[in-house]
């Protein structure tokens, strides 16, 4: 079954959306590098981390192929 043109726009806006909230994550984690003594913060920037990287992982396995 083919996807309807709006369906996919929407999917790429989503997709767009989501790899800007993954790269102002990852700001705050350069931001807050110098408040990594904390450890606070250390486990919040950790889980910033894990969640970026889990979040790219997973746009890149359901990006949609060019057919």
């Amino acid at each position: 079954m083919r996807e309807t043109r709006s369906t996919v726009d929407t999917s790429a806006k989503l997709a767009e959306l989501v790899y800007e909230l993954l790269d102002a994550h990852d700001d705050t984690a350069r931001l807050a590098q110098e408040l990594s003594c904390d450890v606070q913060w250390a486990a919040h920037l950790d889980y910033l981390q894990q969640l970026q990287r889990v979040g790219r992982e997973l746009l890149a396995a359901t990006a949609p192929v060019d057919a």
